[in-house]
């Protein structure tokens, strides 16, 4: 009796051990040291960005706000709502200064070393001015692409859902299309889904004002007016012939944009081509005349 109790005393103390003084002098494993680096890292980034972050918005609202006039803040402010960015349209304008201010240094510094090339660098104040709206065209651009690209197939499928019986629920239909959808129509129908919390009439008056496409227009139309009681299938066939049409078209610009890469880079593989042969008889021919001498 007295051996157990002994036994569970040192069971115990093992356990004691293990439990509060191992882990105070446990080793770290390499990996983890290497993902709590970069995690404090990251959080440090975070940090800094969002102290410039709050910095930046400090100035576009003090000296900013009164150098953005009324057409240019609803024009931001409609780019930005369409990417749905955390940011304010004074913020943008900030960015022009800030990239402007940057290219101006810099030219600055380039002129004072030479000034032929200052003269040439003096263009990057004008691209740094443009650069922040550009890229930001460039992105609503590229979205709007990706979606129009991508809304035939969900049509087609809103079409054939709604042509077999008009009490569907539309959520039910964005959900299945959902897996197929690219990055940003899966981003527009999520969006849509949480819309449709609020009744389908606001998502889709939502879906229009955030995408101005004019196929997107129609459709939220048509979807409006079977909300309204009407059976309006006619409409929907000709919208769909009509997409059906455009996809067409779509994917004859695509092949096209593929033959012209193509093309081209058939002919830089020929000039690399020529320009190889056109080394080696170089090199036959000094070899030649070396030979001779």
């Amino acid at each position: 009796m007295t051996l157990l109790v002994k036994l569970g005393a040192i069971v115990s103390i093992i356990y004691l051990l293990k439990v509060f003084v191992y882990p105070i002098f446990k080793p770290v494993h390499g990996k983890q040291k290497k993902r709590n680096r970069r995690y404090l890292k990251e959080r440090k980034h975070a940090r800094f960005k969002q102290k410039l972050q709050s910095l930046k918005t400090i100035f576009a609202l003090k000296y900013v706000y009164r150098l953005l006039g009324g057409a240019e803040r609803l024009r931001f402010q409609k780019m930005i709502d369409r990417l749905d960015l955390a940011m304010r349209p004074e913020e943008l304008r900030a960015e022009q200064f800030l990239y402007a201010a940057g290219a101006v240094l810099i030219t600055a510094v380039t002129m004072s070393a030479n000034q032929l090339l200052g003269c040439i660098a003096a263009i990057f104040i004008l691209l740094g001015w443009l650069y922040p709206v550009s890229e930001m065209e460039k992105k609503i651009e590229r979205k709007n692409r990706n979606i129009a690209r991508d809304f035939p197939a969900f049509y087609s499928m809103v079409y054939y859902q709604y042509s077999k019986s008009i009490n569907i629920y539309l959520a039910d239909v964005i959900r299945d299309y959902l897996p197929n959808a690219n990055r940003d129509m899966a981003e527009e129908l999520g969006v849509m889904i949480d819309n449709i919390e609020y009744g389908e009439e606001y998502a889709l008056k939502q879906l229009k004002r955030r995408v101005p496409i004019h196929y997107v227009i129609k459709f939220c139309d048509l979807m409006e007016t079977r909300l309204k009681g009407y059976d309006n299938i006619s409409q929907m066939v000709y919208l769909k012939n009509e997409i059906d049409s455009f996809r067409i078209r779509f994917l004859e610009e695509e092949l096209e944009k593929r033959q012209r890469s193509n093309v081209r880079i058939q002919f830089v593989l020929i000039g690399v081509l020529a320009l190889y042969i056109a080394i080696y008889y170089l090199f036959m021919i000094m070899d030649s005349i070396k030979m001779f001498q």
